[in-house]
């Protein structure tokens, strides 16, 4: 678990820095706008409707239910976390722009116990959480379960056993270089094959047991809702961004901004395999 300062506002629209936040995209403006509030606009573009009644299970603190809720949405934020939770509530509670807000509610919850009336929902959102939740189909299933007729799931997430020996490749190419050139945090080994395996290592076999594999949560998603997209994403900068230190804030964002479209240029030129995912789909009959 991260250490936030004491008044750090995950706030999409408050953006500032936090340079005590180390290996935390929130450290920088920028690094957000290149994350977070994409995929944000992933999930916002995946919505249709007006004044919708949404559950974001997992949702952390909080940052993407508020930006839902000043779409005019009616919005229930669940995580187990009471911390992040309380940082959720505060930043709702010092909203500038809370006008036109719907309502928005967040709740320190287990989703397996927590419940409410079957057919609430409009929306039921997973952002980056449903990999790390054991039984992804009984998850799913409790999902169908609280959607309204033709209800929609928008499941926006992060598929780890899908890195390759060239995507691990071209992340130890940017690393390395940075680190030589003083802008990066941690210590790769000098040798490229040694640095490689290890990145491969790391991210297949350096798991949580629970942690779902790509089928194990695409396999419920399309049994379970009707699916009206599937689209793949970048995800593999993420964890470059974490570590990225150029004093130079001005290059340090350009070079950020590369490195996202090297990476989605990559991801269409089929040369590696993208590991975040969004899939849409709507409520299939029982």
């Amino acid at each position: 678990m991260p250490r936030y300062p004491v008044d750090f506002t995950p706030d999409l629209r408050r953006l500032k820095s936090w340079p005590s936040m180390k290996n935390n995209l929130w450290r920088q403006p920028y690094l957000i706008e290149l994350t977070y509030a994409d995929n944000f606009r992933l999930v916002e573009d995946s919505i249709r409707g007006r004044n919708l009644k949404i559950l974001e299970v997992g949702c952390g603190t909080g940052f993407m239910s508020l930006e839902l809720a000043r779409r005019g949405h009616d919005v229930v934020g669940i995580d187990l976390n009471e911390k992040i939770i309380r940082i959720a509530r505060r930043t709702v509670e010092t909203d500038p722009y809370s006008k036109n807000r719907g309502s928005i509610r967040y709740e320190v919850a287990d989703f397996n116990k927590w419940s409410d009336i079957p057919e609430t929902y409009d929306v039921v959102l997973f952002s980056r959480v449903l990999h790390d939740l054991p039984r992804p189909k009984k998850i799913l299933s409790k999902a169908h379960h609280l959607l309204k007729n033709r209800g929609r799931l928008v499941c926006l997430e992060y598929a780890y056993d899908r890195i390759d020996r060239r995507a691990a490749t071209w992340l130890y190419q940017i690393r390395r270089a940075l680190e030589l050139t003083g802008g990066y945090s941690s210590h790769l080994p000098e040798d490229p094959e040694e640095g490689v395996e290890n990145i491969l290592r790391e991210n297949l076999y350096g798991r949580k047991e629970h942690i779902n594999k790509f089928e194990e949560m695409r396999q419920p998603l399309e049994q379970l809702f009707v699916k009206e997209r599937l689209s793949w994403h970048c995800y593999h900068c993420w964890d470059v961004f974490r570590d990225m230190r150029v004093p130079d804030r001005k290059r340090e964002n350009a070079l950020a901004s590369l490195f996202k479209r090297m990476e989605q240029l990559l991801i269409d030129s089929g040369e590696i395999q993208p590991v975040l995912f969004r899939f849409v789909g709507t409520k299939a009959s029982a």
